[in-house]
């Protein structure tokens, strides 16, 4: 089955908590608190995010994690593939070598077609779009 993990579901979690603080920051505990998700897990997720530029962290009394750019400007593809790599719904969309059939898999055709489609709805849809709803 086709499924998107439950780090990239918490990570789209987090992500909106922070744009709903606006320019405030939010410590991981907080956001963990709020959102349901064990602290220590979402440590390694905010991680993730920040060392693909989709959060930004300051350390200290008044420090915590906010987003790097406005939810509008934050594609979801961006965040898929901070979290999880590449959407593939089969392995051979990477490469036909990795199928028997090879090159010659008319089911290929399909699974490739199937990958643009999600690409392209994640590339036209945004953090803000998921705000709004």
């Amino acid at each position: 089955m086709f499924s998107v993990s439950m780090k990239t579901q918490y990570g789209i979690r987090a992500l909106v908590h922070l744009a709903r603080t606006g320019s405030d920051s939010a410590t991981s505990a907080e956001i963990a608190k709020a959102e349901g998700i064990s602290p220590k897990y979402l440590e390694g997720i905010l991680g993730q995010l920040k060392a693909a530029g989709l959060v930004t962290a300051e350390r200290g009394q008044k420090g915590g994690y906010r987003l790097a750019r406005a939810a509008a400007e934050i594609p979801m593809i961006e965040i898929v593939g901070a979290l999880d790599g590449q959407v593939k719904p089969v392995l051979c969309v990477d490469d036909s070598r990795s199928c028997a059939q090879g090159g010659g898999c008319l089911p290929r055709r399909f699974w490739l077609g199937l990958k643009g489609a999600i690409d392209g709805y994640l590339a036209s849809r945004t953090l803000q779009d998921v705000i709004e709803g």
